[in-house]
């Protein structure tokens, strides 16, 4: 139940996404009295499931897949990590090793290629490689100065490797992955620690090499078997069950007191205006995507980033059998389609194809940024033909969902809070895109706010 009016709550927690449980579980299990407020009617934010089938190609029951995020990055231990402090029953599972491809377009037609084996972001560590070939003309590197100050990520690859390499590969794969071009990303935000080998041998192809060994692009990654979208909610179960309240349906309006400077920061609680009550807490997270962090924080919105556009279709095709383009494509903006990525979901997870029935698939098509409104069975259709080079109709399409994310949280900038000890971010806005860096900062998190709260709870307001 949420605090009694003249009560104080220890940490009121803005946003029910990964962040703000994560957060939520640990401070509840180290006894602060813990709040959650929700905007939506579910926890999750990006990690949401659909329903599909029920009346073909998945038997009569249906099926549950990811609406929205459905992997996550295993370049840290994060959410192996959580998965075992929490004993979350969940089961971790690996893609398909084939990995994902890449389509390009021009004049000279759809040109569809493997990722590059070796290649880091889409920067190649031998630009002559065969699989870089089939994408772009040869093009040794060109050796420069390491800049002065860091230009943006599309600058340096053009400088040294092609414009075209830059713009057909670098750049789909950022617009791909992060939902931002590379000129709007740095190297040192989007992978420090290629930045800092590429800045100790003044060599991008030679620090790419250095890191490059290890799975095909696209299968550096994990699930959950039956999707990604049980983490949440296993985790929502723990954190109550550790003694969170998580109040769903419940917008935060405003929050009142923030911003002070000297004691009275330490010592006043702050007012959080969510629905219909007002929350009096200690401190407050605020766990929520960029532009509403921004409004929370009395800021205007910087504009970064787009919504992104997702339609999950059940496909019935033949062709499709042979997972012409391994697990998925990203697509250079050259191509004929207002599609920027393509995963084919059963060939990428099997889990999932094993409930298909035969010939049945479900295939997920990220829009281009900005771009809304265009799937429909026939778009759709042509996106995975042009995509896979299989002919798919319209009427082969028998099930089509579209849901609409916001994106802004992939920004290069992280937010920034204002010195107040009691106000503290979480969440893809602030720690970077993905659990695997969401996760981990949001214990970092919950373990400040253990420390800083240690001492006794402030008074009632009625004392």
């Amino acid at each position: 139940m949420p605090a009694e009016a003249n009560e104080i709550v220890d940490v009121c927690i803005v946003g029910a996404g990964m962040a703000g449980l994560v957060v939520a579980a640990e401070t509840a299990a180290a006894g602060l009295r813990t709040i959650v407020v929700e905007a939506s009617d579910r926890v999750g934010g990006m990690l949401a499931p659909v329903m599909i089938g029920g009346d073909a190609g998945v038997g009569a029951a249906g099926l549950t897949v990811d609406a929205g995020a459905e992997s996550f990055a295993t370049r840290t231990t994060g959410v192996a990590d959580l998965i075992d402090r929490w004993h979350l029953p969940v089961t971790v599972t690996a893609p398909n090793p084939a990995g994902a491809w890449l389509v390009a377009g021009g004049d000279s037609g759809i040109r569809r290629a493997p990722l590059p084996r070796r290649s880091v972001l889409g920067i190649p560590a031998d630009p002559r490689a065969a699989d870089i070939l089939a994408l772009v003309p040869p093009r040794a590197e060109r050796l420069l100065p390491v800049p002065a100050e860091e230009p943006s990520l599309y600058d340096i690859v053009a400088a040294r490797l092609g414009d075209d390499l830059a713009s057909a590969v670098v750049d789909t794969v950022c617009r791909g992955v992060y939902s931002r071009s590379a000129h709007d990303l740095t190297l040192s935000v989007v992978h420090p620690q290629l930045w800092q080998r590429f800045v100790q041998t003044g060599s991008l192809t030679d620090a790419v090499a250095d890191l490059a060994a290890g799975p095909r692009p696209g299968s550096a990654v994990a699930g959950i078997v039956g999707g990604m979208w049980r983490l949440p909610v296993e985790l929502a179960a723990r954190a109550r069950a550790a003694g969170a309240t998580i109040m769903l349906d419940t917008p935060v309006h405003r929050i009142h007191g923030a911003g002070g400077v000297g004691d009275r920061t330490r010592d006043e609680a702050l007012s959080v205006d969510a629905g219909s009550t007002a929350i009096r807490a200690r401190t407050v997270v605020i766990a929520t995507g960029r532009g509403q962090a921004l409004r929370l924080l009395g800021e205007h919105s910087d504009g970064a980033g787009a919504p992104v556009e997702l339609a999950i279709a059940l496909v019935r095709s033949l062709g499709l059998d042979a997972h012409p383009v391994g697990t998925g494509a990203l697509i250079a903006d050259a191509a004929p389609i207002d599609a920027k990525a393509l995963t084919h979901a059963n060939a990428k997870w099997g889990w999932l194809d094993e409930q298909l029935e035969r010939h049945h698939h479900v295939v997920r098509l990220s829009a281009r940024d900005g771009v809304t409104g265009r799937f429909d069975e026939a778009s759709v259709a042509t996106a995975i033909s042009v995509v896979t080079g299989v002919s798919v109709a319209a009427e082969d399409v028998r099930e089509l969902h579209v849901r609409r994310w916001d994106a802004s949280s992939s920004s290069s900038t992280s937010l920034v809070v204002a010195a107040d000890p009691r106000l503290h971010l979480a969440g893809a806005a602030v720690a970077g895109t993905g659990l695997a860096s969401v996760v981990p900062h949001a214990r970092e998190v919950a373990a400040t706010l253990i420390h800083a709260l240690a001492a006794p709870p402030l008074a009632s307001a009625a004392s």
